[in-house]
């Protein structure tokens, strides 16, 4: 997970969702949003489309990894 990084908070707030909205939307507990955003946990493979989906964002752009240090 150290090689992982959240843009989600991000995108989210670009978009000018709140994370109860997003929770409506997905489907996803407002508190796992709250883990995902802080990398607390990471989403199943489901949940990360949920969000991209509903973002209109790439999974890949919520959650980039860098693998330089891995």
């Amino acid at each position: 997970m150290d090689n992982i990084t959240s843009n989600l908070r991000t995108v989210r707030t670009e978009k000018n969702i709140s994370q109860k909205e997003l929770s409506a939307k997905t489907g996803i507990s407002v508190r796992c949003i709250k883990y995902y955003e802080a990398l607390t946990r990471l989403p199943s493979l489901i949940n990360a489309y949920r969000l991209s989906e509903t973002l209109d964002t790439p999974i890949t752009e919520l959650f980039p990894y860098n693998d330089e240090t891995a």
